[in-house]
């Protein structure tokens, strides 16, 4: 791929900081040299120019799972949704035990209304990392909002056994017991008792709803 010549600058810019001062022989970037000048760009909010370099990172090494994560983001931050769920999925394809990229293409799944992508995407992160309480958290707010309220309270139960400290896995718990029914309001007030210690501002709004229960 041809870069535009204002990246150009840019990316050869930045390959001089990166590289060490070496033997014109020696001087061919690498992948990862392209990747951390992809990672620099992005921590500058310049997500163009990173996405121009994660894409060199991802020709020079096809099966470079976390530049094809990033690259991901790079589009996302753009609002370019569409590639960011496809590149987030090849990070899946690059490497099958890629969690954090499963939790992306969920998230944009959702997002983007493929509820059904959404939801096996993170049913396979769960069942790949079942002590992952992040997984758990994000299948439990996707069975929430798909009106699945008691796998929703499952998952969030999960989450906060893996992770005692979790403030928004109690929260959300708490939530979807007050979508249940009645009988869940004392479970929720439970959630609350333990979420005041954690997050009060996240305790406040579960007050809130909680109101006069």
């Amino acid at each position: 791929m041809c870069l535009r010549p204002f990246y150009v600058i840019s990316i050869m810019a930045l390959l001089s900081i990166v590289l060490p001062l070496r033997t014109a022989s020696s001087q061919k970037p690498t992948a990862e040299t392209f990747y951390n000048i992809g990672m620099e760009e992005i921590n500058k909010m310049e997500y163009s120019e990173a996405i121009d370099a994660f894409k060199h990172a991802i020709n020079l090494k096809p099966d470079y799972a976390e530049a094809y994560y990033r690259l991901g983001h790079a589009y996302y931050s753009l609002h370019r949704y569409e590639e960011a769920y496809e590149t987030y999925k090849k990070a899946v394809s690059a490497n099958p035990d890629y969690i954090d990229a499963y939790l992306a293409v969920g998230s944009l799944a959702s997002m983007l209304g493929e509820d059904r992508d959404a939801l096996k995407a993170l049913e396979e992160a769960v069942s790949r990392d079942p002590k992952n309480a992040g997984a758990h958290f994000a299948l439990g707010s996707l069975y929430s909002e798909q009106g699945n309220l008691n796998e929703a309270a499952e998952s969030f139960k999960r989450a906060i056994a893996l992770k005692p400290n979790y403030a928004e896995a109690y929260y959300n718990l708490g939530v979807t017991y007050l979508k249940l029914n009645g009988r869940s309001v004392a479970l929720a007030r439970q959630q609350l008792r333990k979420l005041k210690s954690l997050d009060s501002e996240l305790a406040e709004q579960l007050e809130n709803m909680l109101g006069g229960k």
